[in-house]
């Protein structure tokens, strides 16, 4: 039976004690530790490289109390809910047991508080059916070795004995309090309440490491918990591809016969079962460590690690004011050259990073890891109520969620859809592919994306023999050929990342990220490419849609919309614009009323595929190792595919417009203006085309969020438009918005633009500076190069439009970069600023505006859309004294 290795520790501020904590970690083989005063905030930030932490800090906030508990990731574990009040702190985890789950608690009761037997055994309650509950309880008595009984001792006592509990104590039987004061007699108030353990299975025990006034307390646990195994894939960079090619080329059939849709499912079977087979057979296997620790050889370290020992010893047995200056020089020389240590490491690592360098040595990988985050894993309530915490649980309450949403809307009016005629069939040998098509669309793949839940990954593809892409001709040929796509490719597997600064315990807080077959992906490219014809010839694309489309970027659409307003300037008028929010756009789009628009523009063989390709979608949510089970997807255009975006531009290309105002489209964000001398009639305008864009919205069952949505009044005269409603809801008004990533204030002068880039800037630049800083040993090369790569490219978006800023504006970005390069560059102070630029090859902000404008004048002129093209000559100023627009 293996060990489960716990230790308690009161560590009265965990954060300087970090260092020797993973060292302690590490030599002892520590697999949970339980964390009891850890002066912890919701501000702090601390991290232990292989350890999940989970913290539960003081009610009051304050950097006092409070516990954790850091567990090994490769344990397979849940979070239960945390228990904070005055009298008692306690976070809790479930560790998952080959003799059942095993909660086990870091518990801190504050001296000064009461806590009475009732509130004992109302808490343990809480605790489930078998628990270790250790930590600072700060109760004394006799029964578990302490050398006086205090009240909350005596309350405790009456709770453990209680026959209905069922509680037991485990303790080391020594003292694990040493206090400073040589008048306090030192005693045991550092233990553990168990329920449901056999005791002949656990051992504790104190040692002399960690400087705290608290021992540690070594707990060992005859368990078998249960391991997550690390996310292997089928290939490595190991993997012999020669020997897989080979592999390959003798197994697979050449002369598939397909007559039905179930042999196309059978085929496509047979041939993931060859390209898997082949690399678990070209990939040698990987052996893992098991759980252990990695001995660190620094003699130096080692000598005062042995050092402190022998003082704590000594100073617990006399208590004399010597030893305990002896132990105090020991700690503290202890902590130097750890700190010593770390500040060598980091030093020889930021050396030997570089751009090109493989993942460990990642100038990119560095950088993204600048400052780890708190490793979260929160309990999800679930639509009941109820709180899920294993990963089986929380995959079916997303499941649960995501099922809902893939739902269509309810219609909201009495529209129904015409019966369409048989659109007209083209012949089929102008749909078939050729293996030299195929190749072109493989060559093109990342072999770093992710696979789907067949686990072909691309660069198993482009490794494929060329018999192999016969084959998948043959397959892609069929598919066309007897419309009907197979089931396989029609299933996601669907992760889940969580949403900055959302509530994490709620399903929709969380981003759904959907994993398709690498196949089906090659198949959709094919199946665009067989559509765009059709698409280009009847014009389904409108112009003022500029998402997903080839040499069209947000830049241009944002300038469509500026280059309205400032002719509002110009000619004195009232710009009223009204920015929407569709809610859940991709997730809702409604399969049937899609399905009619590809009918009316498409050839009956192409629309029979994409039929299949909607119908009968399923998805499965996987968190952890757990995979939910199928559930089926009603509606949305598929995540993840190459289709879902020109999918979506068809659903809604018949968005509706008119002649006096301007609509602007980047995928779902949508914007409409009008503009007008009096501002009355600007929002009538408005609000008249509002009116056919509610119909259109409720015929196609699409919803928008009226609160979300924002309504702004352009213009240098101080009245506001009166309000307009979107469903006989009125639209909130306000004086600035957010459209596709650029701020637009009412009057356009780019001050809240520059301010959130500055902030964001600093931001970056703050998480950067070990790396960025003057005792950084990172190369000055690297230093621009991340400048250049990761800070420069914030502000330089959108400089096309915001370029047309007053100068103090400009100045204040040049300021931030001015701080940035002497930062880097470590230059004294009378160094000039401009001699800074022209040594990195930094031009200067003022440059960069005209640079830009002069390469996006010839871009506008050949834009293939005409109404960015139309920008370059859309308005002369005459009367205001702005700056003028880099289009013009």
């Amino acid at each position: 039976m293996s060990v489960l290795n716990i230790c308690l520790w009161n560590a009265n501020g965990v954060n300087q004690h970090k260092l020797e904590l993973i060292r302690f970690l590490d030599e002892n083989n520590i697999d949970v530790m339980l964390l009891s005063e850890t002066h912890l905030t919701n501000k702090n930030n601390f991290f232990i490289p292989g350890f999940r932490l989970y913290v539960t800090n003081h009610p009051d906030g304050k950097a006092h109390g409070g516990t954790a508990v850091l567990v090994r990731k490769r344990l397979n574990h849940h979070t239960l809910e945390s228990y904070a009040t005055a009298q008692l702190q306690a976070t809790t985890i479930t560790i998952k047991n080959r003799c059942g789950d095993l909660n086990l608690t870091a518990i801190y009761c504050p001296p000064r508080f009461k806590i009475t037997d009732i509130q004992f055994k109302d808490f343990f309650g809480t605790l489930g059916q078998r628990f270790l509950a250790g930590g600072d309880y700060n109760a004394k008595h006799t029964y578990w070795g302490s050398r006086l009984i205090n009240p909350k001792g005596r309350q405790l006592y009456h709770t453990i004995i209680n026959r209905h509990n069922n509680l037991d104590i485990i303790s080391p039987g020594k003292p694990t309090y040493w206090p400073s004061d040589r008048n306090k007699i030192p005693d045991l108030i550092d233990f553990a309440v168990i329920k449901n353990i056999d005791k002949s299975h656990i051992t504790a025990d104190t040692c002399t490491d960690l400087s705290s006034d608290h021992s540690p307390v070594l707990i060992k646990l005859c368990e078998q918990p249960i391991f997550v195994n690390p996310k292997v894939g089928l290939t490595s960079y190991k993997t012999n591809w020669l020997k897989y090619k080979k592999y390959v080329s003798s197994h697979i059939n050449i002369e598939y016969k397909i007559n039905t849709g179930r042999d196309i499912d059978e085929s496509i079977r047979e041939l993931n079962d060859i390209i898997t087979s082949a690399a678990v057979l070209a990939t040698p296997n990987k052996n893992y460590k098991p759980l252990g620790f990695r001995k660190i050889s620094n003699r130096e370290i080692e000598k005062l690690v042995n050092e402190k020992r022998r003082a704590r010893r000594e100073w617990q047995i006399n208590r004399s004011p010597s030893t305990q200056l002896q132990l105090k020089s020991a700690v503290r020389k202890l902590k130097k050259a750890l700190k010593r240590e770390e500040e060598f490491n980091t030093e020889m690592y930021i050396k030997k990073l570089c751009p090109n360098s493989n993942k460990q040595n990642s100038l990119w990988k560095a950088q993204k890891s600048m400052k780890p985050p708190t490793d979260s894993n929160m309990p999800i309530r679930d639509l009941g109520g109820n709180w899920a915490r294993s990963d089986e649980e929380k995959a079916n309450c997303f499941a649960n969620h995501l099922e809902k949403v893939f739902q269509p809307n309810l219609p909201k009016n009495n529209f129904k859809l015409s019966i369409l005629p048989n659109t007209a069939k083209e012949s089929l040998e102008s749909f078939k592919t050729s293996p030299s098509e195929i190749i072109g669309i493989i060559k093109e793949l990342n072999p770093k994306k992710s696979p789907g839940h067949d686990n072909i990954t691309p660069k198993m593809l482009i490794e494929l023999p060329n018999i192999a892409v016969e084959v998948l001709s043959l397959l892609f040929n069929a598919i066309l050929s007897f419309g009907y796509y197979p089931i396989s490719w029609k299933k996601s597997q669907i992760i889940l990342i969580d949403k900055p600064g959302k509530d994490l315990t709620q399903p929709s807080s969380y981003r759904p990220i959907s994993l398709l077959p690498c196949l089906s992906k090659i198949f959709e490219k094919v199946l665009l490419s067989k559509m765009s014809p059709f698409l280009h010839e009847n014009n389904i694309i409108p112009t003022h849609q500029f998402g997903f489309r080839e040499k069209h970027s947000t830049i241009e659409q944002v300038n469509r919309i500026t280059n309205e307003i400032r002719k509002a300037f110009e000619h004195r008028e009232y710009c009223s614009a009204i920015f929407l929010d569709v809610a859940q756009a991709f997730d809702k789009v409604w399969h049937e009323g899609l399905l009619y628009k590809i009918k009316k523009i498409l050839p009956l063989e192409l629309y029979k595929t994409l039929e299949s390709y909607l119908k009968n979608r399923q998805f499965m949510v996987k968190v952890g190792d757990f995979i939910s089970d199928e559930r089926q997807i009603r509606a949305g255009v598929p995540q993840g595919s190459v289709l879902g975006p020109t999918l979506y531009i068809i659903y809604t290309a018949d968005l509706p417009t008119a002649n006096n105002v301007l609509t602007s489209t980047f995928a779902d964000d949508t914007a409409i203006v009008s503009r007008n001398k009096c501002h009355i009639l600007a929002s009538r305008i408005l609000a008249e085309h509002l009116s056919s864009v509610e119909e259109w919205l409720a015929n196609w069952r699409i919803n928008v969020n009226e609160q979300k949505c924002k309504h702004v009044t352009f213009s240098l005269r101080p009245k506001m438009c009166p309000a307009v409603k979107i469903n006989n809801i009125l639209v909130p008004q306000a004086n600035e918005v957010t459209y596709l990533g650029i701020h637009l204030d009412r009057r356009l002068t780019w001050r809240k633009h520059i301010s959130s880039k500055i902030t964001c800037m600093k931001i970056r630049a703050a998480n950067l500076n070990w790396l960025l800083n003057k005792n950084s040993k990172l190369s000055l090369d690297n230093k621009v190069l991340l400048y250049n790569a990761v800070i420069k490219p914030i502000w330089m978006y959108g400089i096309q439009l915001w370029g047309t800023t007053c100068a103090t504006n400009i100045d204040i970005i040049q300021r931030f970069q001015s701080k940035m390069l002497r930062t880097i560059t470590c230059s004294p102070w009378y160094m000039r600023n401009e001699n800074i630029h022209k040594d990195l090859g930094i031009p200067m902000v003022k440059k960069e505006v005209e640079d830009s404008r002069i390469k996006y004048i010839s871009k506008l002129r050949d834009h293939p859309n005409p109404l960015a093209n139309a920008l370059v000559h859309s308005c002369d100023q005459t009367r205001l004294k702005r700056r003028d627009m880099p289009a013009y």
